[in-house]
């Protein structure tokens, strides 16, 4: 499935140079969900003077950041001649986690999608970027999603439950225990859902798995309970009408749980989308994260006091409690019930496709970009760079390889390295 996520990058892109006045380089992901280091590029590639002097904009604003993962995964630098002759002259410029590309700027922009967030502020003590939060998955889900605003559901329900789990690695581990949970309630036949004993990713079975919390390792055969999930990592940008036509309520398995950090992703808003009512099975704090959002939930019709558990097993169990009391309703006082949380939903839905609602998480972005940009423009330029500029400009080794790659080319490098350590902002230090 092709997802033209670079539409989105390029609108932010242009939201950047309106407020900054001039050109930016935007750094993201391709192939569009990649983690490795080696696929963080620019949208559109630059020459020698704009690498040189545009500010970089680094975006990983899909995945949950992971600090200490890109400490241990650098960037690999360009070993040809011309970096070997710098590093000779001025030393080796250490690359520093997502920040590989040093120019003029002393710092760069992170455009990320979390709050409450440790990795946030690992970032900005390491002093190499500018942290500017905005919620992306909103701005991505709407287009996603963008055909259920127009679809009619004619509901016939058979199962009480929807509930999506394919991956289970890494932040996603407590979807097995969850599972288990769920025969250990007695609800797994109430449950439209599946599981997959191998992980898709990794290709294990989760006996043989090394659980990063030892919490989550179920002990219960899950195969013989559920069937295997078919479904592609792409299928989360889709939706199945018959899955919300024959369900109830979708229990959302978010990416992060047993976290501390508030990150929802396009999994949130696919119920809210297709009107769905949902329970959501994320970090603590995350219904009222949609609440500031403008979102209704469903407090008025059931118990949602597990969104303030912190503890996220003590949290786990206080969800299964609560489908196990919705799934035993009287069968009058769960249609009273289910009437009410419909209406919401269409509340909902009519709320994220509006105008307003795409407005609020735009406006969001355009502050806290001009903001980063407002601190950046005061900043004192790279003394890394200048140093290198500096050698650029002295060094008559680096004279003869700029001759010998052409004298045109070298001495417009060189002009135009003397005429940016004469700037004002340059000359400022």
């Amino acid at each position: 499935m092709n997802i033209p996520l670079d539409r989105l990058y390029q609108f932010i892109e242009n939201i950047a140079e309106t407020i900054y006045g001039d050109r930016v380089i935007i750094y993201r992901f391709f192939p569009h969900g990649s983690k490795n280091i080696q696929d963080l590029n620019q949208i559109r590639q630059q020459n020698w003077f704009e690498d040189n002097t545009r500010p970089n904009v680094w975006c990983h604003d899909q995945e949950p950041l992971n600090h200490e993962y890109y400490q241990q995964h650098l960037r690999q630098r360009d070993n040809g001649e011309f970096s070997q002759v710098m590093e000779r002259l001025v030393g080796k410029n250490p690359v520093k986690n997502l920040n590989y590309n040093n120019n003029i700027f002393s710092k760069g922009l992170l455009v990320h999608s979390e709050q409450r967030s440790d990795e946030i502020e690992k970032y900005h003590s390491e002093g190499e970027l500018i942290p500017v939060y905005y919620w992306s998955h909103a701005v991505i889900a709407r287009d996603w999603f963008r055909y259920a605003q127009h679809v009619v559901q004619h509901k016939q329900v058979t199962k009480k439950f929807l509930i999506y789990s394919r991956a289970w690695s890494n932040t996603r581990e407590y979807r097995l225990r969850f599972a288990e949970l769920l025969i250990l309630t007695d609800l797994q036949d109430h449950c439209k859902t599946t599981v997959n004993p191998i992980e898709p990713e990794l290709g294990i079975h989760y006996n043989l798995h090394q659980f990063r919390n030892t919490t989550w390792r179920p002990q219960t055969i899950l195969e013989n309970y559920f069937t295997t999930s078919n479904a592609s990592s792409t299928y989360s940008a889709d939706f199945d009408l018959e899955d919300y036509e024959s369900t109830d309520i979708e229990v959302v398995l978010e990416t992060l749980f047993d976290d501390n950090r508030l990150h929802l992703t396009e999994k949130s808003l696919r119920p809210i989308a297709c009107a769905q009512p949902f329970i959501l099975v994320g970090t603590h704090g995350s219904l009222e994260y949609l609440r500031s959002y403008g979102f209704k939930t469903f407090g008025a019709v059931w118990d949602e006091s597990y969104d303030q558990i912190e503890d996220p097993e003590q949290r786990m169990i206080a969800i299964a409690d609560l489908m196990k009391q919705l799934n035993n309703c009287p069968a009058e006082i769960w249609a009273e019930k289910i009437t009410q949380a419909r209406a919401i939903a269409d509340y909902n839905r009519q709320w994220f496709f509006s105008q307003d609602f795409f407005n609020l998480v735009v406006d969001e972005l355009k502050q806290n970009l001009t903001t980063a940009f407002d601190l950046l423009r005061v900043l004192p330029a790279s003394q890394t760079w200048i140093n290198i500029a500096n050698a650029m400009l002295t060094s008559d080794e680096i004279k003869q390889f700029l001759d010998r790659m052409d004298p045109a080319i070298g001495l417009t490098i060189k002009n135009i390295t003397q005429a940016l350590i004469r700037s004002e902002q340059l000359g400022s230090q």
